[in-house]
């Protein structure tokens, strides 16, 4: 099974992306589901200048495993012809765990998916402490606007502890019986 960890908290910032309605960023792009209807946006100034926002993300339990570590966003700039510098960070804290340049952003909303590498996903130390940080860069000067629906952090589930709670040792009740035999103890018997 997967965890998600979705927006659920802005930091205080100064930031010239807005909520499509509302005061708040995180519950614009919170969804499980993308919902294009609401959305965070910002136009480009024509100055070349790079926007930035961020988001907290929800808790998630170490999954104890670097596999499957992944970030999405849905998002769209209104020009196309990768016009914007798009780029995501996922953070932890003011450690940056990665930064992803890959997402080419076009001129309709599409879901942009970035699998963590192996060094990378073992760098997060604290699941309970992870952000995501959004800018956009209008090299081109031609005041584009960027627009984001949908963020998420996903990763496997943490292991399920065994029967005697200390996950990876399965109950034995040989092993058990032994134990409490060298403590004086005896397995009763119905």
């Amino acid at each position: 099974m997967t965890q998600y960890s979705r927006p659920d908290s802005d930091p205080a910032q100064t930031t010239n992306w807005a909520p499509s309605t509302g005061s708040d960023l995180f519950a614009m792009i919170d969804e499980a589901s993308p919902n294009d209807a609401d959305y965070v946006s910002v136009q480009d100034q024509m100055s070349g200048s790079t926007e930035t926002f961020t988001v907290d993300l929800s808790t998630v339990t170490d999954p104890v495993s670097s596999l499957s570590h992944k970030v999405t966003v849905r998002a769209k700039d209104s020009v196309g012809f990768g016009t914007i510098t798009f780029v995501v960070k996922l953070v932890q804290g003011a450690t940056t765990i990665a930064t992803i340049t890959s997402y080419t952003l076009s001129g309709s909303a599409a879901d942009h998916t970035y699998t963590l590498s192996t060094a990378e996903a073992n760098s997060i130390t604290n699941y309970s402490s992870l952000s995501l940080q959004v800018s956009a860069t209008d090299s081109m000067f031609s005041g584009t606007t960027t627009t984001v629906y949908q963020a998420f952090f996903e990763c496997p589930d943490a292991p399920a502890p065994s029967d005697d709670g200390i996950a990876g040792i399965a109950y034995s009740p040989a092993r058990s019986a032994a134990s409490g035999a060298a403590f004086g103890i005896t397995q009763r018997t119905r």
